[in-house]
Order: structure tokens, then C-alpha cells, then sequence
């Protein structure tokens, strides 16, 4: 470290030592302009240089789509006049060449494979010489060949997935389920991508201490190569205040052999659970059903057996059984 300070002191006493006096300055005046002319010289000259150039590829083949990632750029090796050369090098955007693949021969890279051609560069380099202008002359392009990946292209439906997460705030509850509009879009892609969706999914959203219904206009979640009919979807949440209700219910017993009485204590068990005001009177206990499983004896060691709820209502939540494994006894039937 003392070195390079050592070193960095010895610069800045040099520098300061030189005596820039007239004829330094003149010197230096002129040496600049000599480059200057120089350095236009050079650039009213031919020359050669290689340079990208961003390339879109246009496919209107009916039923067909393009697969495999392309290139974004092509690098030209062209001629021309230094100042042109130098002004595409420098031009902070170059309009994109546009490749029309129905004008140029694609070949199969195998005799009968109908997914794989390939396109050798050089005959795109009369087209990229009409679009670049006269005052260049492509001589090549890389990469040399391109190749394409195709497969045919198809329709399906398929369900929208929304991919929010809605906390509702205190005392609330859902009073339906989420609505959608559209529940499930057309959509259209190569076969290979299409026959393994199950479904579409929104763009990712959270909506917490949700206290009151409201409408979302949802952007669908893009995907490579597949065309979606629309790119929105609407969803409605609605959500109102809950009580706390609970019954008692009978708990029934199944797989119990003809053998034996299955006694259990108790033989009722209390469900509770939070239903939205709007659904309050429909709760009724006929509409619950809990269960306990012969076959479940075999697995207890403790003198109890854990109890089902088997059927409920949609429409409530937090549910809970009390007591949720009861006693029992088993008598042999004479």
C-alpha cells in the first residue's frame, strides 16, 4: 500500500512540474486538429465491421407456431463508408429487420420430420440489404443457420384459476364464493403446450381485512406461445359479517360386525361453527353428519376413537366437534 502511495505522489509532483507555456499549447492545438483530420479521413474510407441488429420473425403460416427460442439479433458483416458504419455501431435503436419465413426455403433437418427446418443465413442477406439501405453492403450475417422448431397450432377452453389471496377482516366472512367473468377462456397454442394445462391463472393479488364486497379486473398470467381469446378476467368478493352457532348432533357408527354393540360415550358430540348472517336460519342439524369408524378400534390404544364430520354445509367455516374422540365400549352380541 505505502508503494502505490508512494508511486501516486511521484504522478502529481510530475504533472505539476510541467510548464505548459505557449508553444506547448500550440503543439498540443495542433496534434489535436491533425487527429481530428485524420479521423475524418479514415471515415470517408471503405471500410469493414461487424454490428447487431435486432430481427423479428414473421409466421403466418395457417395452424402452425414456432416453438424453439430465436435469435433477437443477427450480426452483420457489412462494407461501407466509415461514417455510416460508425453510425449504426453508435445508433442507440436500429429498426428491428423483419424475416417473412414464407418467402424463404426452410428445409427439414431430416428426411420426413416435418417439425425441424433450418434456413442458412446467406439467403436472407439480399432482403437485409434492400431493408439496411445502398449505402451498405451485407457480405454476412451470423449465425449462419437458423433453425425452427414447429408444431401445429390448436384451440381449447380452459378454466380460469385465480391466484389471489382474500383475508377478510374481523367478524367477516365469505358470503359466496368467488365469482368470475369469464370463469374460462379459449385459448390457442402449439399441441405439445396445450395438452398439459388444467387451467389459465390471473396474475398474483392480496386483498386483506376485506370488509366489504367489491369487483377486480384481474390481467391473466401470460404464457410463451399461447394466445389468450381475452387477457382479463373479473372477480367479485363478497363477504358480510358472521355469528357463531353450534347443535348437537347423534354420531353414527359404520363397519361395526353383526357380532358386537358398539357403545359410545357420549353418543352425541356438539358442533360449532361461524355462519354469515344472510344464512343463519338455513343451519339446521339435519344438515350435519358425524361418524365414527369400527376399523378405527383396531388402530386405538388410549380407549377412544376420533370422530368425523362427514357432511356440513358449504356456506360455514371454523368448524370444530366437541368432543372430538369419545369413549366406547364393545359388547358381543349373544
Amino acid at each position: 500500500m505505502d508503494r502505490l502511495e508512494k508511486i501516486r505522489d511521484w504522478l502529481r509532483d510530475r504533472i505539476r512540474s510541467i510548464k505548459f507555456g505557449r508553444d506547448t499549447v500550440i503543439f498540443l492545438f495542433f496534434l489535436a486538429l491533425s487527429t481530428v483530420f485524420w479521423l475524418f479521413n479514415q471515415l470517408s474510407k471503405d471500410t469493414s465491421a461487424d454490428f447487431p441488429v435486432p430481427v423479428r420473425f414473421k409466421n403466418d403460416v395457417p395452424n402452425r407456431v414456432i416453438l424453439n427460442d430465436l435469435p433477437e439479433h443477427l450480426i452483420l458483416q457489412a462494407k461501407g463508408q466509415g461514417y455510416t458504419l460508425m453510425k449504426y455501431k453508435l445508433k442507440p435503436y436500429v429498426k428491428p429487420l423483419v424475416v417473412d419465413l414464407r418467402s424463404f426455403p426452410l428445409r427439414p433437418v431430416e428426411s420426413g420430420d416435418s417439425r425441424v427446418f433450418y434456413l442458412l443465413a446467406s439467403y436472407l442477406r439480399g432482403m437485409v440489404n434492400d431493408q439496411m439501405g445502398r449505402s451498405l453492403d451485407v457480405t454476412g450475417i451470423r449465425p449462419d443457420t437458423l433453425y425452427f422448431v414447429f408444431d401445429s397450432l390448436i384451440k381449447r377452453k380452459l378454466p380460469v384459476f385465480p391466484d389471489v389471496k382474500i383475508t377478510p377482516a374481523r367478524q367477516f366472512i365469505f358470503k359466496e364464493p368467488i365469482h368470475m367473468d369469464p370463469d374460462s377462456v379459449v385459448v390457442s397454442g402449439p399441441s405439445v403446450l396445450l395438452d398439459t394445462l388444467k387451467h389459465i391463472t390471473t396474475e398474483h393479488v392480496e386483498f386483506n381485512e376485506v370488509a366489504e364486497s367489491f369487483e377486480k379486473v384481474l390481467q391473466l398470467r401470460p404464457l410463451k406461445n399461447v394466445k389468450v381469446a381475452t387477457g382479463k378476467v373479473k372477480i367479485k368478493v363478497d363477504v358480510e359479517q358472521f355469528t357463531e352457532a353450534g347443535f348437537e348432533i347423534p354420531v353414527e357408527k359404520i363397519n361395526v360386525p353383526d357380532s358386537v354393540r358398539l357403545v359410545l360415550f357420549p353418543s352425541r358430540v356438539k358442533v360449532t361453527f361461524h355462519v354469515g348472517l344472510s344464512k343463519y336460519k338455513k343451519v339446521l342439524p339435519e344438515l350435519f353428519t358425524a361418524r365414527v369408524d369400527y376399523k378405527d378400534v383396531a388402530k386405538d390404544r388410549s380407549g377412544k376413537i376420533k370422530v368425523y364430520l362427514v357432511q356440513k354445509p358449504d356456506y360455514i367455516e371454523s368448524v370444530r366437534i366437541d368432543p372430538s374422540r369419545v369413549e366406547y365400549l364393545i359388547e358381543k352380541i349373544q
